[in-house]
């Protein structure tokens, strides 16, 4: 059901100056699994993946009851809002790619062919680690498949995508454990 599995963590400041990165609200990429190709045009040309967290009331324009408090955006696109809904399981997260054809600045969305995909997010206390499952075709269900993540239902799959995960870059000074969050 899972068609990607992409663990976001923020570096230490040894790795971050090692490789380059001045940003301190930087999630990258250290870990994948799964079959899923439409984060592709969120990789640089060092082959890097890596997503802002940003605070959402800076960009997003909704209704304070639909408000998530955190997004993940990278340069001027908003990935995801991670919207949490369960306060008893402040962990778990849902979002969804921006279904428009044209971003704002009228470019083409690079995720409107994605548009009707789900994204579930686990994350610890402070945002430092992410993990993002993606649930293809999943976008009308999403609140559904939340609450199964919430449940426990995906929890043997997800053993099997931490375990099959591959890195995705190699950064100087990294060593990828594969943490648990």
């Amino acid at each position: 059901m899972i068609a990607g599995y992409y663990k976001l963590v923020a570096l230490t400041d040894e790795v971050k100056a090692q490789n380059k990165i001045k940003s301190k609200a930087r999630l990258d990429c250290i870990s994948f699994a799964g079959t899923y190709k439409g984060l592709t045009n969120f990789v640089n040309k060092q082959g890097q993946l890596f997503f802002y967290k940003t605070p959402c009331r800076e960009f997003v324009e909704a209704q304070s009851k639909r408000t998530a408090e955190w997004s993940l955006t990278n340069s001027s696109l908003n990935f995801s809002s991670i919207y949490i809904e369960d306060f008893d399981f402040l962990e778990y997260g849902y979002g969804y790619p921006n279904a428009k054809p044209r971003l704002s600045n009228g470019e083409p969305n690079p995720l409107h062919p994605f548009k009707n995909d789900g994204y579930l997010f686990i994350t610890n206390k402070d945002y430092t680690q992410i993990e993002v499952l993606i649930i293809s075709d999943g976008r009308n269900l999403i609140s559904h498949y939340y609450q199964h993540l919430i449940d426990g239902y995906f929890d043997g799959e997800i053993q099997r995508l931490r375990a099959d995960a591959k890195p995705f870059y190699e950064y100087i000074g990294f060593e990828n454990a594969n943490s648990k969050l």
